[in-house]
């Protein structure tokens, strides 16, 4: 559970950018998206230019919009949780469970140092790996293969002496609920994230020259990925952007309104 202030923090040791709250139109939850570190809307205006004809030249008079839309972008979102991951990627939150099942065998042929095979279900722990042959089976040692057990993957390192080509490895499956919150996002499954946006923020320039805390509420905005989403970068860790488009409510987009200072 995050533990960042539904408030600015405008003094001490820190100075956030903004705390933004979304809240989906099918429910009265708001999600905490967290401390980001800027929020930009960019109103995007289509005009019609109004020109006279007098005196054989063309002056312009006046221009009129026509269409008025506008973007919403979130930058250096500090606050990772399965609401962003599902706005970034367009996706359903889903969570993976299993059956608890205390004995299962997989079969690798042809096994060679080097091989890499994934056991499969949700943190499966090895009982043992053999070359399965009746009798007598060769067994491998711990120092015959690495295993990952978050991930399932194992790969072997070596053959043990007089093991036959294939191995046969043992494993159990433990149980998993959805209690455990193993989270899985379905990429691009659903239009995007629309509800309601509400921002805390804080403007170098409000009265008599201070920095003034201020909200923002755009009614109507809709999340869906806008461009390339990085994957890996060591260079920017536990940050994340998103750009949302704004929709236009009984004639108006949002309103922004000064919080009064105690």
């Amino acid at each position: 559970m995050s533990k960042s202030p539904v408030r600015q923090i405008t003094d001490k040791q820190r100075i956030m950018g903004a705390v933004v709250l979304f809240k989906p139109h099918d429910s009265i939850k708001e999600v905490k998206v967290g401390p980001v570190g800027t929020i930009e809307l960019t109103p995007n205006l289509t005009e019609v230019e109004s020109r006279t004809g007098e005196n054989g030249f063309s002056e312009l008079i006046g221009t009129f919009v026509t269409v008025k839309d506008g973007t919403l972008v979130l930058n250096d979102i500090q606050m990772w949780g399965d609401w962003l991951y599902s706005a970034l990627y367009m996706g359903e939150i889903t969570y993976r469970t299993q059956t608890a099942a205390p004995t299962n065998t997989l079969v690798v042929e042809d096994v060679a140092p080097g091989d890499v095979v994934r056991i499969p279900g949700i943190k499966p722990s090895i009982t043992s790996i053999t070359d399965g042959a009746e009798g007598s089976p060769v067994a491998y040692a711990a120092n015959d293969y690495t295993y990952a057990q978050k991930t399932s993957y194992l790969e072997f390192v070596s053959v043990p002496e007089g093991a036959g080509a294939d191995a046969t490895i043992t494993y159990a499956l433990p149980e998993i609920t959805a209690a455990n919150k193993l989270v899985a996002v379905e990429f691009m499954s659903n239009q995007g994230k629309r509800g309601q946006l509400t921002a805390i923020g804080v403007i170098a320039d409000g009265f008599a020259g201070t920095k003034q805390e201020v909200e923002i509420v755009l009614p109507d905005v809709e999340f869906r990925p806008n461009g390339a989403i990085t994957q890996g970068d060591t260079a920017n860790l536990n940050v994340a952007s998103l750009t949302a488009r704004v929709y236009g409510v009984n004639g108006s987009y949002g309103t922004l309104r000064y919080i009064p200072q105690t």
